[in-house]
């Protein structure tokens, strides 16, 4: 059955040969509405309530936005995308690509039939099901299954905003943003393999977010549920063809939620600036191997989290080994829930300052094992006395905790 395709540019008129019975093959007259509308432009496609198959890459034009009916948040219904193309590569152009600067993709849901068997142990790799182009806007989109979700890789100034779905390997990756970044509203939780075998793939290698280089990177309240790693921040090669030089994030990050993650948030490197988490929360996290949070070797940035929640944490809550830890004005309701040897604090390098925090049971508060390491643990409270093992040599600092460390 043919379904209409409205086209706007000053007004609304039809365009033939979109089908939208999820059998037909609709890339090439998608794409032939979206250079139209370019041409004429700015323009708007838009698809109205079906399924349309798209076996290659759908390009955005500039000043050009690609619409349909879906609503969040959750669930498959609307304009729905069905992805069939680059199955087994993970590298090139995947459904659909903002291109150009100022493209628009907003209420529209992506699936991948050909993966739509959680009951495998693990799923099948495709590129990312859309990648970001400069000032893009990507808004109202539920990734359903995509093995990658949203690739911000040279998207500066880009705005992504009311987002749901399970990427399963990357939710969204962020690299090569010189110009502000702004991610919000994104939840990620297993709407596809929930209780099914592959859930376990999954908690084993996903990454809700990760950053590479972005500078003045926002976050702003987003959610994520049994991946491996929450959110992690890397260092970043240069692309000398784009004069796009390496780096790593600096940024501020509201509203982060952290649930049933190995680690919460993993810092391999970050930005001597720092990144800033406000107001979040974050359990529960670890395992046998798994932190709250986790700062690499290689780190030589100064994350900080003010007012952040922390519970249910299995193992030990940080361990540092790089860079600078500060930890302020935050509850930490327990942690070593599985190995009561855990430390709270697992320091085998860099700096620490917890001040002004709240623990809600005593026991192991910091393990120090690098004499190197600057520790400062001020103006605490615990709910019953909380110990420090450390090196000779260390640099420790200790005052106005209540009870005192021992």
């Amino acid at each position: 059955m043919c379904c209409a395709l409205l086209l706007t540019v000053l007004c609304a008129a039809p365009v033939p040969g979109i089908v939208g019975d999820g059998v037909t093959d609709d890339t090439v007259a998608i794409q032939a509405a979206l250079d139209a509308a370019a041409q004429k432009g700015p323009g708007e496609v838009f698809l109205p309530t079906g399924n349309y198959r798209i076996d290659g890459t759908l390009h955005v034009p500039a000043h050009t936005t690609l619409r349909g009916t879906y609503k969040g948040p959750g669930r498959r219904k609307g304009t729905v995308l069905l992805a069939t193309g680059g199955r087994g590569r993970t590298e090139g152009p995947g459904c659909v690509v903002l291109r150009d600067g100022i493209a628009c993709l907003r209420n529209i849901a992506i699936e991948y039939p050909a993966q739509n068997d959680a009951d495998q142990k693990a799923p099948v790799p495709y590129p990312y099901a859309i990648t970001g182009g400069h000032s893009s806007r990507i808004e109202e989109v539920f990734l359903y299954n995509a093995y990658q979700g949203i690739n911000l890789d040279g998207a500066h100034a880009n705005l992504v905003r009311n987002v749901w779905g399970e990427p399963l390997r990357v939710g969204i990756n962020v690299d090569h943003c010189y110009d502000i970044s702004r991610i919000e509203n994104v939840h990620f939780w297993p709407y596809f393999t929930n209780e099914k075998p592959m859930r376990a793939w999954v908690q084993q290698h996903g990454v809700a977010f990760q950053f590479g280089r972005s500078d003045w990177q926002y976050c702003l309240n987003v959610f994520a549920y049994g991946y491996h790693t929450g959110v992690r921040f890397y260092s970043t090669e240069g692309i000398e063809a784009k004069n796009y030089p390496a780096g790593v994030t600096n940024g501020n990050f509201v509203g982060v939620g952290i649930d049933r993650c190995v680690i919460g948030v993993d810092v391999e490197e970050c930005f001597s600036i720092g990144v800033s988490f406000t107001n979040s929360l974050f359990a529960p996290c670890g395992g046998e191997d798994g932190f709250a949070i986790r700062l690499g070797p290689k780190n030589t940035g100064n994350p900080t989290f003010t007012n952040c929640n922390f519970w249910a944490v299995t193992g030990a809550l940080v361990e540092l080994r790089g860079g600078s830890l500060t930890l302020s004005a935050c509850n930490i309701e327990a942690w070593a829930l599985l190995t009561r040897d855990r430390p709270c604090f697992k320091v085998e390098g860099g700096r620490l300052n917890v001040q002004g925090c709240t623990f809600n049971q005593g026991g192991l508060l910091a393990n120090i094992t690098n004499p190197k390491a600057r520790v400062s643990f001020t103006g605490n409270m615990s709910e019953d006395v909380l110990r420090v093992n450390h090196v000779p040599g260390a640099r420790l600092v200790t005052g106005l905790n209540n009870p005192p460390l021992e």
